[in-house]
């Protein structure tokens, strides 16, 4: 749902459709004809977009109406939105629905869709209802005119109480990319306006969040100070479903190349390669040479998780060197426990150096091998494939590559 910067009031669905429209038609005769609509219902669409907005987003003449650079970025975010739920619309066709499902993109509410999302995040229709600021009842009717749409059920009823089916969760998906497209737009006039608030949610992995992250979000702040930033930590696996969600709008860390998923796009912004970590006073490092990793395979590590590319570099390492696996006393995806293992004990680690920079700047670890050669994995950037950055993301984005720089520096003096 889309909101007015000034007076917090909804701008409807109805009306931004109407923008879209008559910005692709040139002209109200036939964007009415398109949204099944009178001329003078679109007519009062514009007019009450142009006040809720404040801004002139069409130019008038003798041969129609022509958007303004204005009208045009919120109309391109408002067709994207009406193209994922004719996506939606198309997914639920092959799913059963009749053809009259196609005017789904069309018809569906504000409420509706924001009353999908909530109940599909709370277990019972009160809480999503409370959460919306509406009744139980208003919110179980706007379920109901959903599913009305869609002409297929949405929920199932289990032991554990009612969710989403696979239609519903096809839907949601699309609901949701659709309703980050229309936040966008509302941002992206609001800054034509001279008004903040964009909004950039990001997805950290561990090593990103150490070093590249917190840095490129101060530099981007630095740069534009209407910028709001979230930060959201997770796995590989949970970060990406946010990511088709859009509930986050892109995710920074450790790439997975040619594993990577169709519908995600990836950008290198450096490569780096792993060390090994010991604490300072560690036995291994009693010896005049530097140890080696024969030597260090007899202490107990701590290992990647499962089925990471860190994992995988990990497995190579003493795979390619002949030497056999080490004893893997804990695999830990967060590098706050990583350092206090290795703090506290005589494990070993493989890292990269950024995350344990200010540790070894410090004297309280050591790179016992390393960088080692046969370790190198791509750091960058992960979007879906279909997304279009806005304005804000753009900003943070080159912020990143601004900090991957440098980070190559610091790499680059050791």
């Amino acid at each position: 749902m889309t909101r007015n910067e000034e007076n917090d009031a909804p701008v409807p669905l109805r009306v931004l459709r109407a923008v879209a429209a008559v910005a692709e038609a040139g002209g109200v005769t036939h964007a009415a004809s398109v949204l099944h609509q009178s001329a003078s219902s679109v007519t009062r669409a514009i007019q009450e977009a142009e006040a809720r907005f404040g801004i002139r987003l069409f130019d008038r003449g003798a041969r129609g109406m022509a958007a303004t650079a204005a009208g045009e970025v919120l109309a391109l975010r408002v067709a994207r939105a009406t193209a994922l739920l004719r996506a939606a619309a198309d997914g639920l066709r092959l799913r059963g629905a009749p053809a009259s499902v196609m005017a789904l993109p069309r018809l569906v509410g504000d409420t509706s869709l924001a009353a999908l999302a909530l109940r599909a995040e709370h277990a019972t229709e009160g809480a999503a209802a409370e959460a919306l600021g509406i009744s139980q009842s208003a919110l179980h009717q706007a379920l109901r005119r959903l599913e009305h749409l869609a002409k297929l059920p949405l929920f199932e009823r289990t032991r554990v109480g009612t969710r989403l089916n696979e239609s519903g969760r096809w839907l949601l998906l699309h609901a949701r990319r659709a309703v980050a497209e229309i936040r966008i737009g509302h941002e992206e006039l609001a800054r034509w306006r001279g008004l903040g608030g964009r909004r950039v949610s990001i997805g950290s992995l561990p090593m990103a969040g150490d070093v590249l992250v917190p840095r490129a979000a101060a530099l981007a702040i630095g740069a534009e100070s209407d910028l709001s930033l979230t930060i959201k930590g997770g796995t590989y696996e949970a970060l990406t479903e946010m990511l088709r969600a859009a509930d986050i709008d892109f995710m920074v860390g450790p790439l997975r190349g040619p594993a990577l998923a169709a519908d995600f796009v990836e950008e290198v912004l450096f490569v780096d390669r792993f060390v090994a970590v010991v604490r300072a006073g560690h036995p291994l490092l009693a010896r005049r040479r530097r140890p080696s990793l024969r030597q260090m395979a007899a202490y107990p590590w701590v290992g990647p998780l499962p089925g990471t590319p860190a994992q995988r570099v990990f497995d190579r390492l003493f795979t390619q060197a002949g030497i056999p696996m080490p004893g893997v006393s804990m695999q830990a995806h967060s590098t706050a426990v990583v350092r206090s293992v290795l703090l506290s004990g005589d494990h070993v680690a493989l890292v990269s150096p950024l995350q344990v920079r200010a540790e070894v700047e410090a004297g309280l670890l050591v790179h016992a091998m390393g960088p080692l050669a046969g370790t190198e994995r791509g750091i960058g950037i992960t979007q879906r494939r279909d997304a279009l950055a806005s304005s804000a993301c753009m900003v943070v984005m080159g912020a990143l590559r601004r900090a991957a720089a440098e980070a190559v520096g610091l790499l680059s003096d050791k």
